[in-house]
Formats: C-alpha cells, structure tokens, sequence
C-alpha cells in the first residue's frame, strides 16, 4: 500500500521497518527449513531493501544465565544463536533490544544476547546505557551514500535506565531531543525513532503514545514507529513549515512470533521508506504480512492482505479523527481489571507477598485513572 510519494522523485535507497520478531515459545521450524528458508519468504519485501530494522522480542543464547522470576503473568523468553539467521537473511541490519523481555534472563541474558547479536554483524540498539551517557544512536551509511540514523527506546518498563544504572533506553522528549540532536550532528538524511509502546489487547494506540510519537515526529525524527501490542494500528503525517513531512506508525504488529492470543495478532507491516539521491525522504509504503497457525509469517494471500489493509486504513481515519481514543478506552476498561486481577494471583503465586508488593507497585496509575475517568480528559 503506497501511504506518499513524492511527485516526480525515485527512490535509490530503501529502508525496511519491521514490528515484532519472537522465535521462542511455539515457533517452531516447518520440517526440512532453516531459519534462512522461512526468512525468504519475504524476498519480495526486501530484496530492493538496503538496511531493515526488527524488534527482537527475546534474550538470544542465554545458556546457563539465570531465569529472572516473573512478578505476575508473563513467560520469558530465549532462543539459540541460529534464530539470527532469520534477520540476516532479511539484511535487518540493526536489531531493537528495548523492549519488555531483554532482560527475561537478567543481565548476563542481555550481554549474551548483544554478543550474539554482534557476532553476526548485527547492531544492537536501545540498552546498556545509563542516563548519565548519551543516548545510544546508529548511523548507516548506504551504498549510494545517503545516512540514516536510528534512536530504539520504551516507555513504561521496569528496566528502564537511571543515571546510575544502565538499562532500556526511556522514550522521553528529553532523551529523543538529545539523540536527535547527535544525529544531526552525524548528518543522518533520514532519521528513525522506534519505539516499543502500545498495549496488547488493543488495535488503538495508547493516546500518550500518540502524543509522544507525535511531538517527536515534530522535533524532526522523519519516521517514528512502535510495536509491542502485536497488533496493527493506523499512521498520520505530520507536516513541517519548509513543506517536509514526517510519519507515525503507531503499531508494527508482528513479521513472526511464537505467542499469538489473538487472530488480529495474526497481522504485521512492513514499512519501506525510500530516499532519493540526495537523500530526501520521496516515498513511504505499508506491505502487510499474515502470520499462519504457526506463528510464522508471510508474505498474505490477497484476502488476507486486504483485511490487513483495510484495518489499517480505518484505525488511520480513526486515528486522524481522534475517535481512536473512545474506541481504546473501551477495549482498556473491558480487559484492564480481568487482567490484574489475574496478574495479581500470579504474583502472589510465583512470589508470595512480596511479589504481591512489586506488582501493586507497578500497576499503571495512569490506565486505572482512565478507565475510572472514562477516558475524559
């Protein structure tokens, strides 16, 4: 699905932004395939692709590293070395780490995970630093010379970084000023925020995440994406006054994943982005992709790719008319006390009372206000 393009211009460098990768847990390989064969499948998307960008959603190669307890629902999750064949083959040169399950096996699980990461060439971005450092930032430098830069950060995590204790990089205004600003000064053409945010159980965005997303769509981050509710969401541009634009996708959804609760977690974008030679932004595309029973995904059959498509197109029009937020609120309130109540027997179960005193501590005043407020504001 073509979102813009500009008139007249041709893209010469593409860049490919992929949501969620999760091989553990029921991702299983189709018998005689490989890591690579199943990644092939989305040859269309990227053969023309000259960096793509994925969210790892698990520790890789954490060996004898010691499980970190979970205080309330949640599985944690790690896969061998060979999973990496799958965003090689992609040529996802560069891998989010800030997200909720990098440090499922604690500290040596995310170090070992980096390691393997680094060991194929791949770039590891949005943990490790502690507040007191700048942010962490990539530039890739294309074949044809144009810079993209790259910022990876979470909202809303336990792990997030201090300025005494390194972690997942925080998605703050403050911290996308400042790796904004770094990237400028690395003279990045394009610039990519992607984010981990959203909630499961919804299609619509959080509004706060909008807001977020948007203010650093405004700063000039020319692409701005999130994934973690592994479902599709909509996207806005954001004009600025030299008549440039910026984009927001608000949910990536999934390209494979081995946990799937829902059927609309059965659907994924790809979002290809293209510069031309003097590495102005000039075209901006949404490829949907199907994942099957399995957990695998592909590129969809046409039915499935126009339900995808057009769920996009509505969650876009809803997002753009502001109407998502009435339609999120709902979704939050029909799940929200289920789901802690839930999570709540969980921690009191995997921890006794004082996993019971983490997990109050960590409910999300700001979700219980709102559906106690219903969503007024």
């Amino acid at each position: 699905m073509l979102v813009w393009q500009k008139e007249g211009s041709r893209p010469v460098c593409r860049v490919a932004i992929a949501g969620d990768f999760l091989p553990a847990s029921g991702l299983q390989l189709p018998p005689n395939c490989t890591w690579h064969d199943v990644a092939s499948g989305f040859r269309r998307y990227f053969a023309k692709v000259d960096v793509g960008i994925l969210n790892l959603e698990c520790c890789v190669d954490a060996g004898d590293a010691e499980e970190r307890p979970k205080m309330g629902l949640g599985d944690s999750f790690s896969a061998e070395a060979e999973v990496l064949d799958f965003p090689v083959t992609l040529g996802a040169k560069i891998v989010g780490l800030a997200n909720n399950h990098i440090y499922d096996f604690g500290e040596e699980g995310a170090r070992r995970t980096q390691q393997a990461l680094l060991g194929r060439d791949l770039v590891p971005l949005g943990i490790s630093r502690s507040l007191s450092e700048p942010p962490q930032t990539y530039l890739y430098e294309a074949p044809s010379g144009q810079r993209i830069g790259v910022w990876a950060a979470a909202r809303h995590l336990t792990d997030l970084a201090t300025r005494k204790k390194p972690g997942i990089e925080p998605a703050t205004r403050r911290r996308a000023q400042e790796a904004i600003t770094e990237l400028r000064k690395q003279k990045a053409d394009l610039t990519i925020a992607f984010l981990h945010a959203g909630l499961e159980r919804t299609n619509r965005p959080d509004p706060d995440d909008v807001t977020l997303m948007d203010d650093l769509a405004k700063m000039s981050f020319d692409v701005v994406t999130a994934c973690h509710s592994h479902r599709i969401s909509g996207y806005k541009s954001i004009a600025h006054a030299d008549g440039s634009l910026s984009f927001c996708f608000y949910g990536l959804g999934s390209i494979s994943s081995g946990v799937i609760y829902s059927a609309l977690e059965r659907e994924g974008l790809v979002v290809i982005v293209g510069l031309n030679d003097a590495g102005e932004l000039v075209r901006v595309a949404a490829h949907p992709v199907h994942l099957e029973d399995s957990g695998w995904g592909r590129i969809p059959l046409l039915g499935d790719a126009n339900a995808a498509l057009t769920r996009f197109a509505q969650m876009s029009e809803e997002i753009s008319s502001g109407i998502y937020k009435k339609h999120f609120y709902s979704d939050l309130k029909g799940d929200f006390f289920r789901k802690y109540y839930r999570d709540i027997q969980a921690a009191v179960q995997n921890g006794g009372m004082r996993g019971l005193a983490t997990k109050l501590g960590r409910i999300r005043m700001r979700h219980l206000n709102r559906v106690l407020q219903g969503g007024i504001t």
